[in-house]
């Protein structure tokens, strides 16, 4: 079976846009919280907020949105 992590990039339109470098893809994981649902980048975050992707063992991000793949940690904008 091959590594997985689930990672997710802030929206332009989220108030939360430039706690990162913009579009810049981090670490996330699924909390029991009925608002802010993810942990990562040392926030919290709404499910709205911001874009899925999974960081597969060799690198490479597919963003779930557009099914896109990159190593890139930013890719095509959307959001």
């Amino acid at each position: 079976m091959m590594d997985q992590q689930l990672v997710a990039r802030i929206k332009r339109r989220s108030k939360y846009w430039g706690q990162t470098a913009p579009h810049q893809w981090f670490d996330v994981r699924v909390v029991e919280d009925a608002g802010y649902r993810l942990r990562g980048n040392n926030n919290n975050y709404r499910l709205d907020d911001v874009t899925f992707g999974v960081r597969l063992a060799n690198g490479f991000i597919v963003d779930l949105v557009n099914g896109k793949t990159n190593r890139r940690r930013t890719s095509d904008r959307h959001g």
